[in-house]
């Protein structure tokens, strides 16, 4: 599950070659192309207002595919990072909405203090266990309302636990809580289940083995968790490999060297695309198609 954080990362996904399946809106990601860590700067106005985009992205990226393949396929499915939901149950079930009609098919909602930051990061913090599951609950609840109200499918709930490494749970202690929180998640609806940050291959097996449902395994490079393989992930008892950064950090790293090239002088030709791939990426070739098609029904 590579993740997307703006319309260009999401139209990428959604057309490249490898075919993949489904799409994660990374908070980290988001935070940072808005020029901020993610430290529960960015306003969750501004995390919907990013959905819309990205699942605008991805409703255009099928329309194109209709239109040169002849195959219909809905939106490549999107899961949203809600953060801690931004509130009480009130603010929960308006997150839940309003990622809901902005497209996405799933919102992640976690259980630390906030402001939040990111799970791989020292003096993370975790609100208490009915606390944390309170906000789960009322996730699940704004998911069925959904579906009630509007007669689709409410998005699917992620529920992540930060307890692992977090300030309050200590060591092998944050590992136990979070497994008890996790079940507990699944208990009260949660469609799928995030641990963060487990330290080990063994931590991995033991919460897979102990927790039931389908869980998220998050493949932060140079984070606290071990990369592992997707078959061995498979083997483990892992539905989901998410790459929270990989984009980002490719692009970052790419920026800097086309600046450094720009700034001694140096061509930067041999690392970048042509112009007219470029345009395509972006979607002139798309607009052109679009154009002709409405013609045509004239």
């Amino acid at each position: 599950m590579p993740c997307c954080y703006d319309g260009l990362t999401a139209r990428v996904i959604s057309q490249h070659k490898a075919g993949f399946n489904v799409t994660f809106m990374t908070g980290f990601g988001v935070a940072g192309s808005y020029g901020f860590a993610d430290q529960g700067i960015v306003s969750g106005s501004e995390n919907y207002e990013r959905s819309r985009m990205i699942g605008e992205a991805l409703a255009n990226a099928r329309t194109v595919e209709r239109m040169t393949k002849g195959v219909e396929r809905p939106p490549l499915p999107c899961i949203a990072d809600g953060d801690t939901g931004y509130g009480g149950a009130a603010s929960i079930r308006r997150t839940i909405f309003s990622f809901g009609r902005a497209g996405m098919a799933g919102v992640m909602i976690e259980d630390q203090l906030s402001p939040k930051r990111c799970g791989h990061v020292d003096g993370k913090d975790v609100v208490g266990f009915e606390e944390a599951v309170r906000r789960v609950r009322a996730a699940c609840s704004a998911r069925d309302e959904f579906e009630k109200i509007t007669g689709m499918p409410g998005p699917l709930i992620l529920a992540r636990t930060d307890a692992r490494g977090s300030l309050t749970f200590a060591g092998e202690d944050g590992f136990k809580e979070a497994v008890r929180r996790t079940q507990a998640f699944r208990d009260v609806g949660a469609d799928l289940l995030f641990l963060e940050s487990p330290r080990s291959r063994e931590e991995m097996v033991s919460w897979c083995a102990t927790v039931e449902g389908p869980k998220l395994y998050n493949a932060l490079e140079g984070g606290k968790t071990p990369i592992l393989g997707r078959e061995e992930l498979e083997e483990i008892g892992f539905s989901l490999a998410a790459y929270p950064l990989t984009l980002l950090s490719a692009a970052a790293k790419a920026m800097n060297e086309a600046l450094d090239r720009i700034g001694s002088g140096e061509e930067v030709d041999d690392m970048i695309l042509g112009f007219d791939e470029l345009k395509s990426v972006v979607g002139f070739d798309d607009n052109k198609m679009l154009e002709e098609e409405f013609i045509k029904e004239l």
